[in-house]
């Protein structure tokens, strides 16, 4: 009797332990945040091409994409961080970019032309990389409270989500991407360029060259521009990183 007691216990203690383990590996899943970073941005990208007017076209560059991960390794992201990087090119003459969550960067060919240097291309890379590397796409939507609505989206199969949820969603998220923190990142990313101080003297001209307006509104955020080049203005930053 108390040998089929002993055999009865250890039964119910492996199978807690199966049901526990299966419960952990479920929420592993999730509490990844690497991988839940990964499936919002490619949610947001993916809505955000098919909503695309025809005559826009994007398409990854593979060049800059290889300069944006240079600048996350110097982040300190290795390997990718097991995010999958990009960035893509908008074919419009209106300046802008949009950092997506899991790393993906998109710009306008209309923001590129303001770069008239090398630094200062290095400059919007750079500046992004480290955004990338502090988590601000992800922290600035919990932050705004629309995490779940995320999690709930990329929790159901493709076929069964709600295309207007999700738009909502990147119309949200489009709506707050200026409430990152910009001006640390534009100072730290400068840092991380080759040429650190050449770097911030060509973002301070460059961004000098957008004009601050109300309206027709501009999708650049010009509002924060002043503050931006101020912040910029008053450091010294190294001529050179070995």
């Amino acid at each position: 009797m108390k040998k089929i007691i002993l055999m009865l216990t250890l039964l119910m203690v492996c199978n807690t332990a199966f049901a526990d383990n299966m419960l952990v590996n479920y929420f592993k899943k999730w509490v990844d945040e690497t991988r839940i970073e990964n499936a919002i941005g490619k949610l947001l990208l993916d809505q955000f091409t098919n909503d695309l007017h025809s005559e826009f076209q994007i398409k990854e560059d593979d060049k800059l994409t290889q300069r944006f991960v240079n600048f996350l390794e110097k982040c300190g992201i290795k390997n990718n961080g097991g995010m999958n990087s990009k960035v893509f090119v908008i074919e419009s003459s209106i300046p802008d970019e949009i950092l997506l969550p899991g790393g993906i960067l998109i710009l306008t060919r209309g923001y590129l032309k303001f770069a008239a240097s090398e630094e200062q291309e290095d400059f919007i890379l750079a500046r992004n990389a480290f955004l990338v590397f502090q988590k601000q796409p992800l922290a600035v939507i919990k932050r705004e409270g629309i995490y779940p609505k995320f999690l709930d989206c990329i929790k159901q199969k493709e076929a069964k989500r709600s295309e207007e949820k999700v738009r909502d969603l990147l119309r949200t998220y489009l709506s707050i991407v200026g409430k990152m923190n910009h001006k640390k990142a534009d100072v730290q990313g400068a840092m991380i360029t080759k040429y650190p101080d050449k770097t911030r003297l060509g973002a301070i001209e460059m961004l000098g060259r957008f004009t601050v307006r109300v309206w027709p509104p501009s999708p650049f955020d010009t509002i924060d521009l002043p503050s931006r080049i101020d912040e910029l203005n008053k450091i010294k930053l190294p001529e050179q990183n070995l």
